[in-house]
């Protein structure tokens, strides 16, 4: 009995010895300051992309997705819009033949094609440029980017009459995908300008 005294009472010095190491270990660690330091790390909020850093994250994305969907034309035309928007036009344009393979005759892809090469012909409507702007309002006489862009154009080269017209045919479209106080706001200028000439 007495040996089973001894071992409990070595057993409890055992636990009373490492929670006290165990204590001065963690009130070691609390007053060296590093908890807090580590908890501001954790919590430190994650620095925003740059907008580059944005733009190539989207690019690698979308380069993922088609990968993965090698077939699917609307990831082939948003690639053509991203170069597009970032001024890549040789890019911009072979994205969107590829999703005119893909989906076959479309006047919003004919549409995007001629803004490509209107951009990269440095705002001129060339020959292609104007084939396919024909081939995109022989599918759908009120194709939205077709007639923007002809409007812009028109505007561009003091031709305010014809824009208003083009923009007013927008208005009275219904199109959701027309921007109705930007078209007014740019009706509104063209006729301002025209007053001037």
């Amino acid at each position: 009995m007495a040996t089973q005294g001894n071992e409990m009472k070595r057993y409890r010095f055992h636990l009373l010895f490492i929670g006290l190491v165990l204590g001065l270990s963690v009130a070691g660690y609390l007053a060296s300051g590093r908890p807090t330091a580590v908890l501001a790390q954790i919590n430190k909020p994650v620095a925003p992309l740059s907008p580059q850093e944005q733009a190539e994250s989207r690019l690698q994305a979308l380069l993922q997705k088609i990968e993965r969907s090698p077939q699917d034309s609307v990831l082939w035309a948003e690639l053509g819009e991203y170069y597009l928007y970032n001024n890549n036009f040789v890019d911009a344009q072979a994205a969107y033949q590829q999703a005119l393979a893909l989906r076959g005759e479309n006047a919003e892809l004919y549409s995007a094609l001629a803004t490509v090469l209107y951009y990269q012909a440095g705002q001129r409507i060339t020959a292609q440029v104007e084939s396919y702007i024909e081939k995109a309002l022989a599918l759908d006489n009120d194709e939205v980017s077709a007639l923007m862009l002809l409007a812009a154009d028109a505007f561009l080269h003091t031709e305010y009459a014809k824009a208003i017209a083009l923009w007013q045919r927008l208005l009275d479209g219904q199109s959701p995908r027309v921007n109705r106080p930007q078209l007014i706001e740019a009706i509104n200028m063209a006729t301002l300008l025209m007053g001037q000439q």
